[in-house]
């Protein structure tokens, strides 16, 4: 009867007090069986509960190795997508600081002009519909051209059906001469739909500017591209920084707050430290108009002494809304190439509307998660 009391009073306690009740009544877990089995019972609850409550208030970066992350919040889950070069996958999770589950979305038949070098894959939802654009080539990056994969259904791990190549060159009457063209996505203005991307200045350029194009709908291209950042207009664009190197303009992501529309690119050389992003605001009314576009003077999130090479950033809330998140690549080493891991950090707003990425975290640091 006795035991049943104590226990009966351990009930009713918090987590918190748990081990402490106990520890004020070892006597009687010494004599009491009972009494001591309940002890190791909820010592092991409060240990898994402590730990799980440790897990999901913080996380280490880099969360995971990859590159150009894409991730969109859709309902209370996250999804992600990601290209190893050669298929398509979406991994989802219920958290932002690790990816989830994985999903083969598509595997490009062989021998196909869009079978190799798939590159950053583009979740967006549009109008009720999902879509997925990315860059893909025979294996000469010369052929990179943009595809879209359309789902069937509304389900975003369903079945999807290629399209495209999309025109994005200079003759869309003749659809002659299709240009370069890489990491695409959407924007939805007034009710028009238009897409912006990274593109050749020629066939084969290899300077790469942002360029918008209106899309007749979300699979097909309705004009002419537009240059709507020129990559040379200050060194920092620049692959190496300094005059006589060509400028490098890539990865543009839309982030939209209080009825401003802002994209953000990555700039300079995506295989060196020196990589970094810049800002386009939407100042006009009609996005086709290069004057509706202003640049931003100078980089808005770039390398530091412990993490460097940043880039391809991605946008998105808390699952309650109530806290931004931004997530980019990272180079893993400070030799040229392409090894990277995706980080994740809070983003913020200044008093005059405009985003604050503050500076990259060093890989290693350990940060909250609401």
């Amino acid at each position: 009867m006795e035991d049943r009391i104590r226990i009966q009073a351990f009930c009713q306690f918090p987590l918190a007090n748990v081990l402490r009740f106990f520890h004020s009544n070892a006597l009687m877990m010494k004599y009491s069986p009972l009494f001591a089995l309940v002890y190791f019972l909820c010592s092991t609850v409060v240990l898994l509960a402590e730990d799980s409550v440790s897990r999901t208030k913080s996380f280490t970066n880099p969360i995971a190795v990859g590159q150009d992350p894409c991730v969109v919040l859709d309902g209370d889950r996250y999804l992600w997508t990601q290209s190893d070069n050669f298929e398509i996958s979406m991994h989802v999770s219920d958290s932002l600081f690790e990816l989830g589950k994985k999903h083969l979305i598509w595997r490009p038949p062989t021998g196909m002009p869009y079978s190799l070098e798939i590159w950053a894959p583009e979740l967006i939802k549009i109008r009720d519909r999902w879509y997925i654009y990315f860059a893909a080539s025979d294996g000469k990056n010369i052929n990179h051209r943009t595809y879209v994969l359309a789902a069937k259904t509304s389900d975003p791990l369903g079945e999807y059906e290629l399209h495209g190549p999309l025109y994005t060159g200079d003759e869309f009457d003749t659809k002659t001469n299709n240009f370069w063209a890489i990491d695409m996505t959407v924007l939805d203005h007034q009710d028009n739909l238009y897409a912006l991307f990274s593109g050749w200045t020629t066939i084969d350029s290899d300077v790469q500017n942002l360029y918008i194009v209106p899309l007749k709908s979300p699979t097909e291209t309705n004009g002419n591209r537009v240059m709507i950042s020129k990559s040379d207009d200050y060194l920092w664009e620049r692959v190496e920084e300094k005059l006589g190197t060509r400028g490098l303009n890539e990865g543009p992501q839309l982030l939209r707050r209080g009825g401003r529309t802002f994209v953000t690119y990555s700039c300079s050389a995506s295989w060196l430290p020196s990589y970094k992003l810049g800002l386009l605001e939407l100042i006009g009314n009609d996005p086709m108009q290069a004057v509706s576009w202003k640049k931003h003077p100078m980089p808005v999130f770039q390398s530091t002494d412990s993490t460097y090479g940043i880039g391809h950033g991605s946008f998105t809330t808390s699952l309650d809304g109530s806290r931004w998140w931004h997530t980019y690549h990272a180079k893993d080493s400070r030799e040229p190439g392409w090894a990277r891991s995706i980080f994740v950090q809070p983003m913020n707003w200044d008093e005059a509307g405009m985003p604050n990425f503050g500076t990259p975290v060093k890989r290693g640091d350990v940060l909250q998660f609401p």
